[in-house]
C-alpha cells in the first residue's frame, strides 16, 4: 500500500475535532506542517500523521464509538462523492469499483474486496494497519461511510452489517440495519441490488441539497453560543440527505440528553430551535427552487407527512424572522 493518502481525509478529521469541541491546535502540533491548507484536493499527508491525530482524538473526545460517529458525521462528504461517483456509473456495480478505485488512489489505510454469490454480495474491509484502537475506529468509520453512501444509491437498505466487536448497542442504536457480530468488518447486499440501476430519486435530492447545505455550513459561528454552532455544525453534518433526529446528534457528543440540553439552554436556544432555523432556510431555499416535490421536501426536513410540513411553513411565514442561533 502507499505511504501517504489525500489530504482532504486529514481536513476532514480536523474538521470533526473542532465539531466534537477537541483542541484542533493539539492536533495541528502532531503534524509536520501544521499550517498547511489540507483542503487542496492535490495534498497529501503521512499515513503515519494520520494514524496520529487518531490517536490523540481517542484520548482526548474518550468517546468509545469514536469511529463510527466519525463515519455518520461525514454523510455530507460522501454526498458529494456519491454524486460525482453517480455521473460515471451507470449501475451500482461500477459504482463499487469507482469507489474501490478511490479508496486505492485516496486512502490507502483502508482496502475492500467483494464476494458475490447467488443471493449476497459481501464488501469486507481490510487494513495493514497494527492491531489496535486506531485501525478498529478507521474500519469501524470507512464502514458506516460506505454504509450510507450504498443505502443512498441502492434501492431498499442494506441487509446486513457485520463487525468483530462484542458490544454492537451503539451501532444497532444507530444503523436501521441488522448488525451481527463476526471476524470482520463487513457490509452485506442483496445480490438483485448490486445488478439494478442507481436510485436516482435520492439523487436528485441530493443535487439539489448539496449546494444549500455547503452554504450554510459556511456560515459564521456565533460567539456568544459555540456549544450551539458546534450542535448546529453537527446537525448539518449528519444529514444524509434527510436531517438526523436528536439522538443521532447527541451521540456524537458523548453526552446525555440532559447536559446536552442544559449546555444548549445555558446559551438561550435548544435542539429544537436549531432544528427548526435550519428546516426553515431549507425549506425557503426548496421552495424556490421547485425541483422537489412537496412530500419530498417533507421527507428531508423529517416531518411525518406534507401536511405537517406545511403546517409549520405557514407558522415560518408568519415569523418570518424565524429562529437564529
Amino acid at each position: 500500500m502507499a505511504t501517504t493518502l489525500s489530504s482532504l481525509h486529514l481536513a476532514n478529521l480536523l474538521e470533526y475535532a473542532a465539531c466534537k469541541g477537541i483542541d484542533r491546535s493539539a492536533l495541528q502540533r502532531l503534524l509536520y506542517t501544521p499550517d498547511a491548507d489540507r483542503t487542496d484536493g492535490q495534498g497529501r499527508v503521512s499515513r503515519n500523521e494520520y494514524c496520529q491525530v487518531w490517536e490523540q482524538m481517542l484520548q482526548q473526545s474518550r468517546d468509545t464509538h469514536l469511529g463510527l460517529h466519525y463515519g455518520c458525521f461525514l454523510n455530507l462528504k460522501a454526498l458529494g462523492l456519491i454524486y460525482q461517483i453517480s455521473l460515471a456509473a451507470s449501475s451500482i456495480g461500477q459504482a463499487m469499483r469507482l469507489l474501490d478505485d478511490y479508496l486505492n488512489q485516496t486512502f490507502s489505510v483502508v482496502s475492500l474486496t467483494s464476494d458475490i454469490g447467488p443471493e449476497h454480495l459481501v464488501i469486507t474491509l481490510q487494513s495493514d494497519l497494527p492491531e489496535g484502537a486506531v485501525r478498529r475506529h478507521i474500519l469501524d468509520s470507512v464502514l458506516f461511510l460506505m454504509y450510507r453512501e450504498l443505502g443512498v444509491m441502492i434501492e431498499g437498505p442494506v441487509s446486513e452489517v457485520q463487525l468483530p466487536h462484542d458490544d454492537l448497542s451503539e451501532y444497532r442504536r444507530l444503523c436501521q440495519s441488522s448488525v451481527v457480530r463476526t471476524d470482520a468488518h463487513r457490509l452485506r447486499l442483496m445480490t438483485g441490488q448490486v445488478a439494478g440501476p442507481i436510485n436516482r430519486r435520492h439523487l436528485q435530492q441530493i443535487e439539489t441539497l448539496l449546494p444549500v447545505f455547503l452554504q450554510l455550513l459556511d456560515q459564521s459561528p456565533n460567539p456568544q453560543a459555540p456549544f450551539a454552532h458546534q450542535v448546529r455544525t453537527m446537525t448539518l453534518s449528519l444529514c444524509a440527505p434527510e436531517l438526523p433526529t436528536l439522538d443521532q446528534v447527541v451521540a456524537q457528543f458523548s453526552l446525555s440528553h440532559r447536559t446536552f440540553q442544559r449546555r444548549l439552554t445555558q446559551e438561550n436556544t435548544s435542539f429544537r430551535a436549531i432544528a427548526d432555523d435550519l428546516k426553515r432556510q431549507l425549506s425557503h431555499y426548496l421552495a424556490q427552487g421547485r425541483s422537489l416535490r412537496t412530500q419530498d421536501i417533507a421527507f428531508v426536513l423529517g416531518y411525518s407527512s406534507p401536511s405537517a410540513y406545511l403546517h409549520a411553513v405557514k407558522k415560518w411565514q408568519s415569523h418570518p424572522d424565524g429562529l437564529s442561533v
